[in-house]
């Protein structure tokens, strides 16, 4: 092999042993952050063994809690009547934000827009006091079927006058015998009065501290949200009086003690848990495999090109040092 043809066989070794070297330290670089996310996955791990959840019992277990069990099913007022859904047993108990302000879904924000206007509320989906006055007119905005003289006068304590026509049937023949005029007031009054109770307190305390939907895309997406933002205080439990204030003392302790609500271990999910910590080690330890198997190819052809690098040196003197010897002959 000639000088020229050494040289550049030599600048070629060299640029694929830098490769070579940069891409071991990059592998280093990257197995040590896998390390690191190893360690965080256990911290994690063992922090939700540890950590807590809010829930509530219903139907013979305990249930995670959600929002349509604190505050409704917004405009569907017939699970409240019904009894169709799990509903708290405390209605003066709502959910709100860190600062006291009533978190509302986008079916009691539009309600409320549409009595007040479109800028009561801001950008960020919060929205400000308001007169309990409005109340009837954004709860009629609210439940179909149910005008604002109505709900005003259930508020007051009136009573429904209502009846219906109904056929009377012989009991022994069971013909038609003609027809009867119904008094369903009675009912009528209770099942507005069961909706009323349900959803004075979440507006009055509404129109007394102010509200927000700001929370309304995350608590959609995480069936967690409203569990974890109560256990991490982003969101709190209030107890609502007559004037929509809330009790000092009513702390998400004072409604676990009343049995309102439960504060459970995670580790009642253990399995459950524990297979997330699973697969997230077998991926980290697949990385750290693939990371360990192209480090040793490269240490063994970095290896094979220090010993090519030595023999092309060898050649190179081997070549000078052949011309010094004919120019001195």
């Amino acid at each position: 092999m000639g000088l020229a043809c050494s040289n550049i066989r030599l600048l070629t070794l060299t640029a694929r042993k830098a490769d070579c070297e940069y891409n071991i330290s990059i592998d280093s670089m990257e197995k040590m952050a896998l390390t690191r996310e190893q360690s965080e996955l256990s911290k994690q791990y063992y922090a939700k063994l540890k950590n807590k959840n809010i829930s509530y019992y219903a139907n013979g277990q305990y249930n995670k809690m959600t929002y349509q069990y604190l505050m409704g099913r917004g405009s569907n007022y017939k699970c409240i009547q019904d009894g169709t859904h799990p509903l708290k047993d405390d209605n003066s108990m709502i959910l709100t934000d860190y600062k006291g302000l009533v978190v509302l879904n986008n079916d009691y924000k539009n309600a409320i827009s549409k009595v007040l206007g479109a800028d009561c509320v801001n950008a960020q989906g919060q929205g400000s006091t308001f007169s309990k006055d409005k109340i009837p007119a954004i709860l009629a905005a609210l439940l179909p079927n149910y005008s604002e003289e109505q709900i005003n006068n259930a508020i007051n304590g009136g009573k429904e006058t209502t009846s219906y026509d109904a056929t009377t049937i012989n009991d022994l023949t069971q013909q038609a015998t003609g027809k009867t005029v119904v008094d369903n007031s009675n009912k009528s009054t209770e099942d507005l009065q069961k909706v009323i109770d349900f959803y004075y307190p979440i507006f009055i305390a509404a129109s007394a501290n102010g509200w927000t939907a700001e929370y309304n895309n995350d608590m959609g997406h995480n069936d967690d949200y409203i569990s974890d933002a109560l256990v991490s205080g982003t969101f709190q439990l209030a107890q609502v009086n007559e004037f929509g204030g809330y009790d000092p003392d009513a702390s998400l302790t004072f409604f676990v003690l009343e049995g309102l609500v439960f504060d459970r271990q995670n580790s009642d999910t253990r399995e459950e848990i524990t297979a997330w910590y699973n697969s997230e080690k077998e991926r980290i330890t697949e990385k750290e495999n693939y990371l360990d198997i192209e480090m040793s190819d490269l240490s063994t052809e970095l290896e094979a090109i220090n010993t090519e690098i030595q023999s092309v040196k060898s050649l190179i003197d081997d070549n000078i040092q052949t011309v010094f010897d004919w120019g001195s002959s």
